[in-house]
């Protein structure tokens, strides 16, 4: 079992080195950015060694902004898609056959990842305020993670307060879940 766990945590590594150069590339941007000619990527990626900066030929619009921001959304989404599709190819948990083992730390943020890999990769993906599994799944974001989600119309996915400790949930609990088998 070591080797198989040498192996998830060097692919889960890779993805989230991999994840975080693409989002270097495409940082969030404030909305009141308009007219903005030139940026830099966040001070996150930077402490990484992704230094890069943004030169706009005309001053990007609010409707660029929003481009650029919902790119980096997709992003997002599809790192919680392949974090979970590592999980489940080393059987780490699966929709049926692998139960969570809630005695064990980070198995929240398993099952997070878990019910929001099902929401971007079975359905568009947005938050649905009127279902009552995108209600409780934005609730259990919330209270582990300690961000607001009062009036949310998007998942939160900061990288810096939902996805980083996420994925480091998921780490913790692929080492304690694959020692025990």
């Amino acid at each position: 079992m070591e080797k198989n766990l040498d192996g998830l945590l060097e692919a889960l590594n890779t993805l989230w080195i991999s994840f975080n150069n693409c989002r270097a590339h495409f940082p969030y941007i404030p909305d009141d950015a308009v007219g903005i000619r030139s940026a830099n990527t966040a001070p996150f990626y930077v402490a990484q060694g992704f230094n890069i900066s943004f030169i706009f030929s005309e001053g990007l619009t609010k409707e660029e902004i929003t481009k650029i921001n919902q790119i980096g959304h997709w992003i997002n989404q599809n790192f919680i898609i392949r974090l979970c599709a590592l999980l489940e190819s080393y059987h780490v948990l699966s929709n049926k056959k692998i139960k969570i083992d809630p005695t064990l730390d980070g198995s929240e943020h398993i099952e997070i990842v878990r019910r929001l890999r099902n929401y971007f990769a079975h359905s568009s993906g947005r938050f649905n305020s009127l279902d009552k599994e995108h209600k409780k799944t934005m609730e259990i974001i919330g209270e582990k993670f300690g961000v607001s989600i009062e009036n949310k119309t998007e998942w939160p996915l900061s990288i810096n307060t939902v996805l980083k400790p996420l994925y480091e949930g998921c780490v913790t609990y692929s080492k304690r879940k694959m020692k025990s088998v």
